[in-house]
């Protein structure tokens, strides 16, 4: 079984690196490595910490666990002492991936872009109500396969006035199952 992410993958026939296809047709794993943290403005930093996500930091220890969960994935990020946990499921209907962060719900889709598989904010909704377009976070997110073969994240999300709410960017060793 793959993720929402890999089922998104295989619908729309993208041509992703083997190391990311490999990443997203697992269940449930375990991974770490190192991530660089940016945090925006206080507002930002302050949203993010309420949140669980990391505060800024150069070599920030992380690990990342999946594990199936009802219709979707349990997912577990823990970076230094900071963690946070979401629910990770596929969207049939609509074809996107949905990731619920305690009340608020994301709607993401996938597309190519170069070598890298590019991540949008499809909407976010609040408590279940959708936010309007131009409260919606900005994403400029990308999973890549990187020079020494490993999966490399780009992960970053922008709000309108806020600006910049948080980036991370790390690696980590994605085994080859046989």
């Amino acid at each position: 079984m793959s993720d929402a992410f890999g089922q998104i993958i295989a619908d729309k026939g993208l041509n992703v690196p083997a190391v990311v296809s490999r990443f997203h047709s697992a269940s449930s794993g375990r991974y770490h490595g190192r991530a660089r943290v940016e945090g925006g403005n206080f507002a930002a930093r302050f949203l993010t910490r309420l949140a669980g996500f990391p505060a800024p930091g150069e070599e920030v220890e992380f690990q990342i666990t999946t594990q199936p969960q009802g219709s979707g994935q349990l997912w577990s990020r823990q970076f230094g002492r900071s963690s946070t946990t979401s629910h990770l499921r596929f969207d049939r209907v609509r074809g996107c991936a949905v990731e619920r962060f305690g009340l608020v719900q994301i709607q993401m889709g996938l597309r190519m872009q170069g070598a890298a598989l590019a991540v949008d904010v499809l909407g976010v909704s609040l408590l279940g109500v959708p936010l309007p377009k131009w409260l919606t976070p900005k994403s400029a997110s990308c999973e890549f396969e990187t020079p020494d073969g490993t999966f490399g994240f780009d992960i970053s999300a922008k709000l309108p006035v806020i600006g910049l709410l948080i980036r991370y960017q790390g690696a980590f060793e994605v085994p080859v199952t046989r």
